[in-house]
């Protein structure tokens, strides 16, 4: 569990148009408990602890099912100001969600949909843990870009694990910390697919990805990336039942 880092994953949510069988399939395949809606229609996956794993609410109209990555900040306002500055717009927002906290919704300059998130105090974030994100990425055709608009709104600076052209994949770090919050990973996409993040749930080692995968396919889900492994771990990216895609990291073994 982690408690909020301005910066850092602060809070993954699901918009489908199907919600009863989002609930399904992900309370089956990560063994989910998810509260019934709230007053703003809103579901959250929690621990066994409170700690909140991630939120599902229906798309508005025909908005495609995805996840969405929420960063946070302690001040919310701000972060729509500068986003609009700095060649981004907002989407919605921001808005206070009563005992939560506020939300906003940007699409940054390179077209990605990322979200902030202002908690309440006590607000506590599940993150690398078995059924919980593990890892985010956003893969977006204007690496540059991207990584000077999240470093304006955010503080990160990026750092260059590829060899910037052939393989153009950046991790941010906070100011003061080691560890990298997400990467960036500059890519080609095709041209009805916008820039996105990629949420990675993190796989418990004695599981793994592939007997993960067998079951999300029992469950309806398809495999749009093979598993392959990387330093970081063994992953695979499919698309649930629903069409939203979410990727699979079984960590490596650590020294």
């Amino acid at each position: 569990m982690t408690t909020m880092v301005s910066g850092a994953p602060a809070l993954i949510d699901l918009q489908t148009p199907d919600e009863d069988t989002s609930v399904q399939f992900y309370s089956a395949l990560f063994d989910w408990k998810i509260d019934k809606q709230n007053p703003s229609g809103y579901r959250y996956a929690r621990t066994e602890a409170g700690a909140i794993i991630a939120g599902i609410r229906t798309a508005y109209g025909d908005a495609p099912p995805a996840w969405t990555l929420y960063l946070a900040t302690d001040d919310i306002a701000s972060i729509a100001i500068r986003a609009t500055e700095t060649g981004g717009s907002v989407l919605h927002g921001p808005v206070d969600v009563p005992g939560q906290g506020g939300v906003l919704i940007i699409a940054d300059p390179t077209g990605a949909v990322t979200g902030f998130w202002q908690p309440e105090p006590g607000y506590k974030f599940a993150f690398q843990v078995p059924g919980a994100l593990a890892w985010a990425e956003l893969l977006t055709p204007d690496g540059k870009n991207a990584d000077e608009f999240y470093a304006s709104l955010t503080g990160v600076s990026a750092t260059q694990i590829g060899d910037g052209e052939h393989y153009d994949y950046t991790v941010w770090t906070l100011p003061g910390q080691q560890t990298p919050v997400v990467g960036r990973l500059h890519t080609e996409l095709h041209p009805e697919v916008p820039a996105h993040w990629r949420n990675y749930f993190a796989v418990d080692p004695e599981v793994g990805t592939d007997k993960m995968i067998e079951t999300a396919t029992i469950l309806g889900a398809a495999v749009t990336t093979e598993p392959s492994d990387i330093p970081a771990g063994r992953i695979a990216v499919l698309t649930d039942p629903t069409g939203a895609q979410f990727a699979l990291l079984t960590p490596a073994p650590r020294d």
